[in-house]
């Protein structure tokens, strides 16, 4: 079983979106492949196991990078918009059709408060966690928001039900809020922030999916070489800039669309030498 695991990349996110488009049309990634991501790699994972088009999430991307243009920027402005969007593109059954897909789904991000630990979320609750979680994925300090982590709400419990002082005691510690960042601080350097699937015994392999090229930013966690990678292909210091410029700054249509489509080709160009 091969699982695919898929890298932060800020705006880069088309890219994503065209590989899972490509993987989808040739059965490579069905429902029964564990798929995992952080960041940029948690959205495109969440919109494709909730059955969102990659089209669609195109579009909401599109409108992201639109919107960021409007305000000068995308730099702080990045985690109420992605929180738009995802209300208004994932159904209202998400967290279930997520729940539901027979592969593992996994959003990554980290918790540094009560207690600092790699969470790697696969079950939820309902819409608003879903949601929630791939926001908490994406909150890179001072990048997609002007702070350096989200808060959330702790979970209400009643101390009235308690059987013994544990209870109790977990009843306060779940009550305090919690303090996370981005899911590219769940792995060490080597992954780039993406999720470590083997190591949760759920897939023989690990296809490593990069919104930049995999030697240049150091991603070598794929014990494959370039069959267990998917990543674009750079052939000059300008490439790679223009490259890195669109995942932290807007960019028009025309870009966002030649990115898909990018995704869209390195995918096909993946599967061709993969026998199913």
């Amino acid at each position: 079983m091969i699982g695919f695991s898929f890298s932060p990349g800020g705006l880069l996110f088309p890219y994503h979106l065209g590989v899972i488009k490509s993987l989808t049309n040739t059965n490579h990634l069905t429902e029964e492949n564990p798929i995992a991501g952080s960041s940029a790699g948690a959205i495109a994972v969440a919109s494709h196991a909730a059955n969102v088009t990659p089209e669609q999430a195109l579009e909401g991307c599109i409108r992201i990078s639109d919107a960021c243009e409007e305000m000068g920027g995308a730099r702080g402005r990045l985690l109420p918009l992605l929180e738009q969007e995802l209300n208004a593109l994932l159904p209202q059954d998400a967290h279930r059709v997520v729940n539901e897909r027979s592969g593992l789904t996994g959003l990554a991000y980290k918790e540094v408060f009560p207690v600092q630990k790699n969470v790697l979320a696969t079950r939820f609750d309902s819409r608003e966690q879903l949601i929630e979680d791939v926001c908490n994925s994406s909150m890179f300090p001072f990048f997609s928001s002007p702070w350096p982590c989200v808060i959330r709400k702790g979970k209400k419990s009643n101390l009235n039900s308690k059987i013994n002082d544990r209870d109790d005691d977990n009843a306060v510690w779940n009550a305090l809020p919690r303090v996370v960042v981005d899911g590219y601080f769940t792995v060490p350097r080597e992954r780039f922030g993406c999720p470590d699937l083997e190591e949760l015994g759920v897939c023989d392999r690990t296809v490593t999916i990069s919104v930049l090229p995999h030697d240049a930013i150091g991603l070598t966690a794929s014990d494959g070489g370039p069959r267990d990678r998917i990543s674009p292909v750079v052939r000059s210091n300008e490439e790679f800039t223009d490259l890195f410029r669109g995942a932290v700054s807007p960019s028009p249509r025309k870009f966002m669309v030649e990115l898909f489509e990018r995704g869209v080709a390195d995918g096909e160009a993946w599967a061709s030498n993969e026998v199913l």
